[in-house]
This record gives C-alpha cells, structure tokens and sequence, in this order.
C-alpha cells in the first residue's frame, strides 16, 4: 500500500469527517469522532393517523429507531403469528444528530386487508435488541359533534353593538376540512376568527370559528348559517334571533304542509304534482317521505333540497306525480313523514276540493297607452283577467304566435275582487319596445282556466286593431271619420237606388 495523504473538515463540535484519498485513487474512508455513549436504539411504531384512507392498497407501516450508537443496525418484520416478513420492506438509510447518534426508519407495505391486522417491528443493535407493536388506526369510530351558539346578548351592550356567533366541530378525522360562514344563505367574508384544526389525540380534530354579528342584523332576524366540509363529513347549523327565542317564532314541532296542484301543470302536462312539505325539522338526517294511494299502494317520491326556514331549521318538499284525470275525479292520496324526531310517522291526506260559485274569467287586453308612446321609450301592453273562481290560473304572452320568456312579462297574483259572490281577478304587463309596437307584430295574452270552455283563452292586440277599437291619433282619426261618413253616403245612395228600382218594377207590373 502506497503512503497516504489526507483532509479533515469540521462537521460539527465532536465530529470530524476526514476523507483520506489513496495515491492510487483508492476508495475513500469515513471516520467519525463523537463522545456520545453507545447506545441501543428506541424504537417507536409509525402508522397511519386518523381518518387515511385503509381500503386503498397499499397501506404504509413503519417503525423508528432513534438515539443509537454506533451505526449499525438490522431491522426485521413479523406478522401477529409471528411469522417473518420479506416482501415490501424498506430500509432508509441512516441520519447522524446533532448529539453525536443515529436514527434510521424502516417501512413495510401491506395490502389494504392485511392492514386490519397487527405487526411486530425489531431493530437488532450491537447493545441489544427492541421490538415493537404497530398496527394502522381504524377509521374514526366516533361520529364528529357540530354545535352553534348564539350570539352573547351583554356583548350587544358594549360601544360597538356586536357580539359573536361560536360554531365548533369536534371528532373530526382529519385537518382537511373547510368552514364557511353564510348569511341568509350567502356566504360572509369578513368578521371571522376561526381556530384549528387541532388535534385533540385519538379524538382526532377539533374546529372552533366565531361570527361577528351587529346588534341590528341580529334584532331583524338574520339567519346565520356554519358550513362545513371534509372528506368524511359534511353539515350546516343556522341560528338566528326567531330561533333562539323559540316561543315567539313559528312552532317549532316537526309538521307538514299538503300543497295541491296548479292548473298550469294540469293543463300542459296532463299530470297533477302533489307536494308534501315537512317544515321545522332540526336536521334533516333519517328523513324518509312517502305518498300513497288510497289502496295504501306507494307512488314514486322525489324528495328535494333542504332549505333553511326564517327560524333557522329546514324544510324539505317531496313530490310525486299522478294523472290528472284521476286528480279532478277527486281520489285522495295520503303523505306519511317519518324522522327520528317524531314518536310516530305523520300522516295527512290530500284531494281536490269542490269550489261553490265557481265562474269563468272574463279576459280584456290593452294596448300601449299614446302618453307612453309619445315618449318614444317603451310601450307595455296590459291584460286584465277579472271575476274568476277558483283563483288558480296562469296567463301567458305570445309575439306573432311564439311563446315569450316569462321573464319578458309580469304577472300578479289573484287578488279578491269580491266577497259576494267569491271572485278573483289578476293582471299582466308585457314590456316591449315601441320600435317593435310600430313594426306592426301581435301580441296575444294567453288565459287558461278550469271553468272556460276549452280550458284557455286568448285575447290579441296589435297596432291596426287599435285603430278599429278607437285609438289613434288626431290625423289618422280625422281620415277615419271622413270615411265612415264617405261610407255612410255611399249605403244612403245604394239603398235609395235599390227601393227606386223596386218600385219602378212594381208599377210595371
């Protein structure tokens, strides 16, 4: 062996790394100088936390090996039968501290259903031997908690006339999850102080977020909403003043409203929708609706989105459809509500109801009125349907024969118009250009009610039928009063000619 040379640089206060290089080039050599004492390594088990996913393979296991000296340690893996493990092991190498010894990690990969199971980790060390126990956690067992509070009313007495809101969720399994605070139903950006997640153990995580409310917005009956989102778990509180004080809001026992069809669903589509609507509920978790028959047969229900109520609970409409024919022929149908809240399901009963005085609408259509042409702006057309029975109609406008967009028109509800007899009557306005009025298109006010002959009326105005009705303008009324008198000339003459004749034929004879 030929003479050696060296370099040695300082790593650290009682290490020095010395890299020793051979004449010919020869492997280098690293010596390490430390004062720590020889140790055996602590061993601690590594496994996946709270809410990972365990039924994706594969599932990662690992142990670590801290404070040990010298740098020499073997790591082996066994099953719960103690059986010795050699596929998907992995050995990382080792890391010097600061304090002069080692820590190294191992890994072993197992397929998700061999995860359910428990494994034994050992690190062989020159001052001895440790092992072990690791095992994945279980998915979380216990169920995340959310509560809201309303706000403090003695915060309300302070200079700033606020106070807080405080939503918290406990239990939840892991740190993703988000938090949005909502104000009558829209979401809020300022005024929040959230805290966490924080683990609180094998409990899993803890959020806590608080709401700055002023005193105003709480006392017109706000509602507030806390939202949150995660991968296993998803929820909404709403709290506002009517539902804290209870009493003065609505009642606040779980019931239901029966909603009848409308015409304009019976009409169009030859189907009666029945709505069964289940109001006040706390939460809506373990709501079940069914509609059935009179027979006790179920129909198909749909059961729609929650929404929040002024009260800050939900409610929830189902609905299912039947023929119309057997609607007006007057079957019943029957909602049955089941919920976790309710001792005993809720049922109630729903049929068309006979109407006593029931009378067809009259329908009546306007056109633009000259003062609102005059301006060259705008012109609305009106339709006026009056003394109806029942109240339930739609009413709808056609432009050259084309149904429009209901957002183009507006049309009210029916309004009493007398007590005796019972009558309805409603009107629609139609907004148009007056370029489009004076390009001379029609514009036709659709009506459809149980009680008109064939169910749907129609009444139709255009700029030349006004001029037959009356309106016009001076010059174009001078013109037509030259000409009815023109006319009625002409009849005079024609009659007078046709009795001259007559009578000359009758003297002939």
């Amino acid at each position: 062996m030929g003479r050696q040379t060296g370099i040695c640089t300082r790593e650290g206060a009682d290490i020095s790394l010395c890299n020793w290089y051979f004449e010919y080039w020869g492997q280098g050599t690293m010596v390490t100088v430390t004062s720590a004492t020889p140790a055996a390594p602590s061993l601690f088990p590594l496994d996946s936390s709270c809410g990972a996913d365990l039924s994706q393979d594969p599932v990662a296991l690992g142990c670590l090996a801290k404070d040990f000296l010298p740098d020499s340690i073997t790591f082996s893996w066994n099953d719960n039968k103690n059986a010795s493990i050699t596929d998907g092991i992995k050995k990382f190498p080792s890391v010097l501290n600061t304090a002069g010894t080692y820590t190294a990690t191992t890994q072993l990969s197992v397929t998700a259903s061999e995860a359910q199971e428990v494994f034994y980790c050992s690190a062989e060390h020159p001052n001895g031997i440790r092992t072990v126990r690791v095992h994945p956690h279980r998915p979380c067992t216990t169920e995340p908690s959310m509560t809201i509070r309303p706000p403090a009313r003695d915060q309300f007495l302070e200079p700033n006339k606020t106070s807080t809101i405080i939503c918290s969720v406990k239990n939840l399994c892991n740190q993703a999850v988000t938090l949005k605070w909502l104000k009558e139903g829209v979401e809020v950006s300022s005024g929040i102080h959230t805290d966490g997640p924080v683990s609180s153990g094998r409990n899993g995580y803890t959020l806590s977020s608080e709401l700055t409310v002023s005193e105003k917005d709480w006392d017109n009956d706000r509602v507030y909403s806390c939202k949150v989102e995660s991968k296993n778990f998803s929820d909404i509180r709403n709290i506002s003043k009517c539902f804290e004080c209870g009493g003065e809001c609505s009642p606040s026992d779980i019931g239901t409203q029966l909603i009848p069809p409308n015409f304009a669903d019976i009409y169009i589509r030859k189907s009666a929708i029945l709505t069964c609507r289940v109001i006040n509920m706390q939460s809506t978790e373990g709501l079940n609706v069914i509609w059935m028959r009179e027979d006790g047969k179920e129909l198909k229900t749909s059961i729609g989105e929650r929404k929040v109520q002024s009260n800050g609970r939900f409610s929830v409409d189902a609905t299912t459809s039947v023929c119309a024919d057997e609607w007006e022929r007057g079957d019943e149908y029957t909602c049955e509500v089941i919920h976790p809240e309710l001792i005993f399901p809720l049922k109630k009963t729903l049929t068309k109801q006979p109407v006593t005085n029931s009378h067809a609408p009259s329908v009546y259509i306007f056109p633009p009125p000259a003062e609102q042409l005059a301006l060259r702006e705008a012109a609305t057309v009106t339709c006026l349907v009056k003394s109806f029975n029942p109240p339930d109609l739609f009413i709808k406008w056609l432009s050259n024969g084309e149904e429009l967009n209901a957002s183009k028109y507006i049309s009210t509800q029916p309004i009493q118009e007398s007590s005796q007899p019972l009558l309805y009557f409603a009107y629609s306005t139609l907004q148009i250009s007056e370029q489009e009025w004076n390009a001379g298109n029609t514009y036709t006010c659709l009506v459809g009610h149980e009680k008109l002959p064939l169910q749907v009326t129609q009444r139709t105005v255009d700029k030349s039928t006004v001029y037959l009705d009356g309106f016009m303008d001076a010059e174009e009324e001078d013109f037509y009063n030259l000409w009815t008198t023109a006319s009625t000339f002409i009849i005079l003459f024609l009659l007078s000619l046709f009795y001259s004749t007559t009578v000359t034929l009758i003297k002939v004879k």
